[in-house]
Order: structure tokens, then C-alpha cells, then sequence
């Protein structure tokens, strides 16, 4: 099986889908994993360190949608990189279900199984895949991080 994930928006999203170290796990799991060559470039992790623990790269986003079994991504892909995704393909991300119900319910129609992360249960069982809580915290220390810097210019 493959997983995959291509490059999201650089405008409205910075975070990845896929580290390196998911690679190590993903790949001794048995699965490949193939990424769009510059994947982390913008948070300066190079290609190389994706790719040292099994991950290969294309350049043609249209070609890791076609062959991943489970497509990895934050945002919900665009229409064009959609038309890409085929039946009984898994995609899995934050997909805001209530924004983007119609998108959803079509890609489901299409037999597209959609796994959107925000609507897992926030119990002990699930708190490991409980992305809710893990962006809170980094929200938070963010914001702290922020003020201290805000502060720190004011005096």
C-alpha cells in the first residue's frame, strides 16, 4: 500500500501531513511513501531527510494521487487534485465536515472514504489521533511565544 501527500496552499497552511519520523514508522509498517519533491522545503526540512527514511519524490502531484491508497493532507485538496482521487481510495486530514459537507458527501458518493480527523471522539482511547487537543497546545505555546516577542519589542 502507499500513502501519500502532496503540498498544500503555502498561503493559508505551513504544517505538513507527513515528517520524517512517520516516514521511518510508515515504511517498517510496510507501506511506501511517496511525497512532492520540496514537501517541508519551507520549514527547512530538505527532501533528503524524507527520503533517507524511504519516502520517494515526484514532481507530479496528479501521479502520487493516482497511486496513493491513503492521500494525507490538512486541508481538504483542491477540486482539480480531487478529479485525481479514484474510487476506493482513502484520503484522511481536517477537512471542516460542516464547511464542507458538499465536497464530502460527493467524494463519498464517488466511493472516496474521507477520514476528517477533527470529528474523532475526544476520549482516552482515542487521545493519541486526538489532533484537536495536539493543535490547542501548539496554539497556545505559540501565542505565548508570540506575546513574549510582542513584549520584548515594546521595551
Amino acid at each position: 500500500m502507499i500513502i501519500g501527500s502532496v503540498n498544500e496552499n503555502k498561503d493559508i497552511e505551513k504544517r505538513i501531513s507527513v515528517t520524517p519520523e512517520n516516514v521511518k514508522k510508515f515504511i517498517k509498517n510496510g507501506f511506501k511513501v511517496y511525497l512532492e519533491k520540496n514537501y517541508g522545503a519551507h520549514l527547512d526540512i530538505d527532501d533528503e531527510k524524507f527520503s533517507e527514511n524511504g519516502a520517494a519524490f515526484f514532481s507530479e502531484k496528479e501521479k502520487i494521487i493516482k497511486d496513493s491508497d491513503i492521500l494525507l493532507q490538512l486541508n481538504l485538496p483542491n477540486e482539480e487534485d480531487l478529479k485525481n482521487l479514484s474510487p476506493n481510495k482513502n484520503l484522511i486530514g481536517v477537512f471542516d465536515p460542516i464547511k464542507n459537507k458538499d465536497r464530502i458527501s460527493k467524494l463519498s458518493e464517488n466511493n472516496i472514504n474521507v477520514f476528517s480527523l477533527e470529528l474523532l471522539p475526544r476520549i482516552t482511547r482515542a487521545q493519541s489521533m486526538d489532533i484537536l487537543s495536539s493543535q490547542a497546545n501548539l496554539a497556545g505555546y505559540k501565542a505565548v511565544v508570540d506575546a513574549f516577542s510582542f513584549f520584548n519589542k515594546a521595551i
